[in-house]
């Protein structure tokens, strides 16, 4: 299927199948032809003693591929999970930036039960023009960044007992649906972006299983961006307001952690009349990459 895509001031998120041609308009009025041609996945190491069956301390490592062939020349795209891999940079080719995000290839040894993440084609990607940023305005921090570890300073070993980033097996079977970073109750969590409405949708004083929050923004090129935290203490803005970039919203962490204080950031981005969940390491990465031009 041939699939006809305008780059935006924000990333453009798309799932395609494997025979699908996307048509990606750069902004310099170029257009990039990107085919699927074959996606994989394979488990490198674990220690489940059954397949698809979650044992508490059990670790599953993994990698996932795509073949693509971008203006005639083929390309392979490979990920590996969850290690310090997992905080990868994007794939910068022919002017287009290139986030790999997911295969259902993968679900022939995972489970979804620990938060949305599949998708529902073979492949999910973000595009973007290689000349932008993922918005068309710096990202804050949205909690106090990790400074240890390789890298930019993501540290695996700081995302739950270290598997729970972006499709990371929780348990060993359950791709996790979000990324976990550990810090302790009452760690400030700020809006990472101006945001035009915020609640806590979840309480546990309500009989919910968690404090679970979002944040909406919708941009000017109709991308629509809902962020969202869970394990947080307490809001500290009032909910249905506007936030400002950088204001801080609520206490991070504290409630139903766990083995290890955390809080779980999720992303998703309703665009094209599709709802689709994402990494929120591409929101993490910018950040970095944004305070780091602060300084």
């Amino acid at each position: 299927m041939k699939i006809t895509r305008q780059a935006r001031d924000t990333i453009t998120v798309l799932e395609m199948n494997k025979g699908d041609i996307l048509e990606f308009s750069l902004f310099d009025g170029s257009v990039k032809t990107i085919e699927l041609i074959s996606t994989d996945a394979r488990v490198i190491f674990t220690t489940l003693s059954q397949p698809k069956t979650e044992e508490r301390g059990a670790r599953t490592y993994y990698e996932f591929t795509c073949r693509l062939k971008i203006e005639g020349q083929e390309h392979t795209l490979r990920r590996e999970v969850p290690t310090q891999a997992s905080f990868y940079e994007p794939w910068e080719i022919e002017g287009v930036r290139i986030w790999f995000d997911a295969v259902d290839a993968i679900f022939e040894f995972l489970v979804e039960t620990h938060g949305p993440c599949r998708p529902t084609k073979d492949a999910r990607f973000a595009f973007q023009d290689a000349t932008r940023s993922i918005c068309p305005e710096p990202v804050h921090p949205w909690c106090p960044l990790p400074t240890v570890g390789p890298g930019r300073g993501m540290d695996i070993m700081r995302c739950y007992c270290g598997e729970d980033c972006w499709l990371g097996p929780y348990f060993g079977a359950s791709a996790h649906g979000g990324l976990d970073i550990n810090h302790d109750p009452g760690t400030p969590l700020w809006a990472p972006i101006g945001l035009d409405d915020h609640e806590m949708y979840d309480r546990v004083e309500e009989g919910e299983k968690n404090n679970r929050w979002r944040g909406r923004r919708t941009w000017p090129d109709g991308s629509e961006w809902v962020l969202a935290c869970f394990h947080m203490t307490r809001l500290t803005a009032p909910e249905h307001a506007p936030l400002k970039a950088g204001q801080r919203y609520a206490d991070g962490a504290g409630v139903h952690s766990g083995y290890h204080h955390h809080s779980h950031f999720a992303f998703q981005v309703i665009q094209d009349g599709a709802e689709l969940w994402l990494d929120p390491w591409i929101l993490f990465r910018q950040m970095y990459i944004d305070r780091s031009r602060r300084i």
